[in-house]
């Protein structure tokens, strides 16, 4: 009898993981071990152990993919100075042929119903007609398989018209803008080849943007040289009509002192206690950053090369599309080609990030995702290994989380 019961129990286990998994792209390992352990009434090292186990049973050649990133060109009409993508070149453009065997990639290893296409560069409205292409082939691939498609795309914007909102409307390709702020701090790096700013461009089109896609997400970078106006420049776009934003650091080989990381947390707190306020009076607009809980923390590592992969213009598949931006061949830790063959059993460490933690992390008494493996490895040559600028933008954000959560709950009315 007893038995009886324990194999129930673990087909109950079982069923519940397989079902977390195909519902829940992108999921943490963090995440799924806090479930186990508050639904099944395992401790805490249990659920750690058999969490672990599950995801060296996924990894290793049974990669379960949930999103793919497109870089369909590494080329741009922009030339920001912090831009991810140190080499660009107007022949890094990706063929149709390519663009396919990578779609086919991702639902051949699609783990979830519905799978995330985010297309990207450089500048990925330079291949517009690509796109055109693309777009409706993986819509019907997917469909034969049983999965939906959801899109997404980074633009600076600059490049967009009526047609192509049209395009996007028609498929439901949400566009999210790059834009830093007012005419000055956006016009900082942000410019053309010939050295003219993009701003004035950008707020012009927003109206006709907004025509098609109403609800408008923007990324604003804060370079070192923008700290003193990030309040500033955060109403700026406000006042645009941006209703959703990313608010985050340029970060790179260059290091924040800690003198600026803490400028950066301290006008961060002014920018939330302003958000707050309009989203009293009524304004829409969300910033994911100050809605997440601060102890909901999303484990270590990210889902790049574990449930996503990104795709270079030649074809070359990497975790990342920030890891392909780099220029030492190790960082940007290629795996192989849509084209030839990929060995999958070199995403190995990315699959299970949680192996290479370094000693003083675990023993850190503020758990955190570990760092963006791009940014580490520039800093510290080490994927896993985040550098102290890391872990203090980490503090920040946690909180920034945590007064969020007092002012949304009335506790804290925000700063007059």
């Amino acid at each position: 009898m007893k038995d009886s019961s324990s194999n129930v129990w673990l087909d109950q286990i079982v069923d519940f993981v397989g079902e977390y998994r195909r519902s829940t792209p992108g999921y943490s390992p963090r995440e799924l071990a806090d479930n186990l352990q508050q639904r099944f009434l395992l401790t805490e090292d249990t659920a750690w152990r058999l969490t672990e186990l599950i995801q060296q049973e996924t990894s290793l050649g049974k990669l379960g993919l949930a999103a793919i990133e497109l870089n369909l060109t590494f080329n741009c009409n922009l030339t920001c100075e912090y831009c991810f993508v140190h080499r660009k070149s107007p022949t890094d453009r990706m063929s149709f042929e390519t663009a396919k065997k990578a779609v086919d990639l991702l639902i051949e290893k699609a783990a979830f119903s519905s799978i995330i296409i985010t297309l990207i560069g450089g500048e990925p409205l330079l291949e517009y007609e690509l796109i055109k292409k693309i777009v409706p082939y993986a819509e019907e691939a997917a469909g034969k398989g049983g999965l939906q498609v959801t899109w997404a795309l980074t633009t600076n914007g600059t490049l967009i018209d009526e047609d192509i909102l049209k395009f996007f409307a028609q498929h439901k390709i949400n566009a999210m803008i790059s834009i830093d702020g007012g005419p000055k701090t956006h016009d900082r790096y942000r410019v053309t080849r010939s050295g003219e700013g993009s701003w004035a461009k950008i707020a012009q089109l927003i109206p006709t943007i907004k025509k098609y896609q109403p609800w408008l997400g923007a990324r604003m970078t804060v370079s070192t040289e923008a700290i003193d106006t990030m309040r500033e420049d955060f109403h700026h776009i406000v006042n645009l009509g941006i209703n959703q934003l990313i608010i985050a650091p340029a970060q790179g080989e260059t290091l924040w002192d800690k003198g600026q990381i803490e400028k950066y947390g301290l006008n961060l707190m002014d920018i939330l206690q302003d958000y707050h306020k309009l989203k009293q009076q009524g304004v829409p607009i969300f910033i994911e950053e100050f809605e997440q809980d601060e102890n909901n923390h999303p484990g270590w590592g990210c889902r790049a090369g574990s449930t996503s992969l990104a795709i270079a213009p030649n074809g070359e598949v990497s975790p990342c599309s920030k890891l392909l931006g780099l220029t030492n061949e190790s960082g940007r830790y290629v795996v192989g080609n849509v084209n030839t063959e990929i060995n999958f059993e070199l995403l190995e460490p990315f699959q299970n990030p949680l192996s290479r933690q370094p000693s003083h992390c675990k023993a850190c008494s503020r758990t955190c995702a570990g760092g963006c493996y791009a940014v580490n490895f520039e800093q510290t040559g080490d994927h896993f290994r985040a550098s102290e600028e890391n872990c203090l933008f980490w503090v920040v954000c946690q909180e920034a989380k945590r007064i969020s959560k007092i002012i949304a709950a009335g506790k804290l009315a925000p700063f007059i």
